[in-house]
């Protein structure tokens, strides 16, 4: 998959297929989580829940999500983070709208998040 290469096959191919050659590509980058990111981003490309991906590796990609699946690889390749490929990013009990205007909640918001929960009334923080 030379930056996506899924967009350049004329046959339809299985899930297990793409996930592999995505995760072989963004392995090959150098990206911090290579199967997870290609989970996330075919599973998006191809309107599944991950959990489905995963539990029908047979399942056909269609050529039009392939060419979707490898734009995105190459924009994964690049740095761009997942969050900003699919524009969301969840935050504790819920999804947020993301793009390159806003920063990306990270693990530790969430924690600052659980920590300040447990003040109690009337507590007050301060730089």
């Amino acid at each position: 998959m030379s930056g996506g290469g899924l967009e350049e096959s004329a046959s339809v191919s299985s899930a297990r297929d793409a996930l592999s050659a995505a995760s072989a590509a963004l392995e090959a980058a150098g990206c911090e989580s290579p199967r997870l990111d290609a989970e996330l981003l075919l599973a998006d490309s191809l309107g599944l829940d991950r959990s489905v991906l995963i539990s029908d590796p047979g399942l056909e990609v269609p050529a039009g999500a392939a060419r979707l699946i490898g734009e995105r690889i190459r924009r994964r390749i690049a740095r761009e983070p997942v969050a900003y490929i699919l524009g969301r990013k969840g935050f504790r009990y819920i999804e947020l709208a993301v793009d390159r205007r806003v920063l990306i909640p990270r693990p530790e918001t969430e924690l600052l998040v659980e920590v300040a929960r447990e003040l109690p009334g009337g507590a007050r923080v301060h730089d």
